[in-house]
């Protein structure tokens, strides 16, 4: 009975090892080349995009598996009209690496900064979208000379950001890393029809707006890498890079915007909360959007930091 049931197991892991590599070649024969450029960092090597002249902007995605420098097409072709804008696939996301190592906000944090010193050069108007919002405040915190101005589009809610990990935090991480039962859970959990649901159902106020395009990028972006997106996925599932944010220091001179999509799940709760930390905190709203309004009506954001920009320069010409 002992063996019938090992060679049972064996079997079962055969069958999902096959079916692992069958989904492997399928992304990579269907992976079109885009262009772009890599950042050399120590932790990997970092995708990122770069059009236009002008001031400098970088956009940074939600940190999810899902996300990638793709979630930035429609902005990015807006802002590139004035702006130097940069977009980048952040480590374990996208084209870049995804390596197993544990994940934490300061990570991020140290990518970002070392993205903005050795690539841009200079102090840009930086975009972060969801949950990246955090690490792009702490950054800021740690160096207030690191970003002109940050723009975040629909931030976690502070209550969120409290989560520690637990007593299953270590569990989940190491059972992800398991070279065949770990990766055939992800890639359930990744699949193609959880990435439209994710996108239509969370994402967009009008899921009809929603492109079969968006959906394959979402997939193609969890899915590249053999898959190795999953040490990221089991990091953020055991809550390794949640960061309260309300102990950090607050006095930057940054100016910093929210932008909330106005059918978003307690989007008005949430921007409350942050005002109370950033008093001078600067809250917009766009109507019919929800999670992603940068995709769903990015010339409204496009114009919201145009228009900042043109009054900016105009509060601070010389009077004639």
């Amino acid at each position: 009975m002992a063996h019938k049931k090992l060679k049972l197991t064996l079997s079962t892991l055969v069958i999902l090892f096959g079916v692992n590599n069958y989904i492997d070649s399928s992304v990579e024969s269907n992976n079109t080349k885009t262009s772009g450029k890599y950042f050399n960092w120590e932790h990997g090597k970092i995708f990122y995009k770069v059009s236009g002249e002008g001031m400098p902007v970088l956009l940074i995605h939600d940190l999810n598996v899902f996300s990638s420098e793709s979630e930035w097409t429609k902005l990015s072709a807006e802002l590139s009209k004035r702006h130097k804008t940069y977009t980048i696939d952040l480590l374990g996301c996208g084209r870049s690496d995804k390596p197993a190592l544990t994940y934490t906000n300061y990570l991020y944090v140290q990518l970002i900064t070392d993205f903005i010193k050795k690539v841009i050069k200079e102090a840009p108007l930086v975009v972060a979208s969801g949950f990246s919002s955090t690490f792009v405040l702490k950054a800021d915190a740690m160096d207030d000379q690191l970003m002109d101005s940050i723009y975040m589009i629909n931030p976690p809610s502070l209550q969120s950001l409290k989560k520690n990990p637990n007593k299953y935090s270590k569990f989940i991480v190491q059972f992800f890393s398991l070279p065949v039962i770990g990766k055939t859970c992800y890639y359930l959990a990744t699949s193609k029809t959880n990435a439209e649901y994710y996108l239509s159902e969370k994402c967009f106020f009008n899921p009809f707006q929603l492109k079969d395009s968006t959906v394959t990028a979402a997939y193609m972006a969890a899915h590249q890498d053999k898959g190795n997106g999953k040490h990221l996925y089991a990091c953020l599932k055991a809550n390794y890079l949640n960061v309260n944010i309300t102990n950090i220091h607050k006095d930057s001179p940054s100016k910093k915007v929210l932008i909330l999509g106005e059918e978003e799940s307690d989007a008005k709760e949430i921007a409350m909360a942050y005002r109370n930390i950033y008093k001078n905190l600067s809250i917009r709203t766009i109507k019919a959007t929800k999670k992603l309004p940068h995709l769903e009506a990015p010339e409204k954001i496009a114009g919201i930091l145009n228009e900042d920009e043109t009054a900016a320069n105009n509060s601070s010409a010389p009077d004639r």
